[in-house]
C-alpha cells in the first residue's frame, strides 16, 4: 500500500511540474514574440529614417 501512494504522490507532482513548466514556456514564447515584433519596429524605423534621409 506505500509503494501506492508513493507512486501516485510522484504522478501527482509530475502533473503539476509539468503544468507549470508548459505555462513558462507559454510565457516564453509570448515574451520572444514580442521582443521580435519591437526588433521590426525598429528596424523598419531606420530603414524609413534612411530612405527619408537621402530624399532630402
Amino acid at each position: 500500500m506505500r509503494g501506492l501512494g508513493r507512486l501516485l504522490l510522484a504522478v501527482l507532482v509530475g502533473i503539476v511540474v509539468l503544468w507549470i513548466a508548459l505555462k513558462l514556456f507559454i510565457g516564453a514564447l509570448k515574451l520572444v514574440g514580442v521582443l521580435i515584433a519591437v526588433a521590426a519596429m525598429v528596424a523598419v524605423y531606420f530603414i524609413a529614417e534612411k530612405a527619408i534621409g537621402k530624399g532630402r
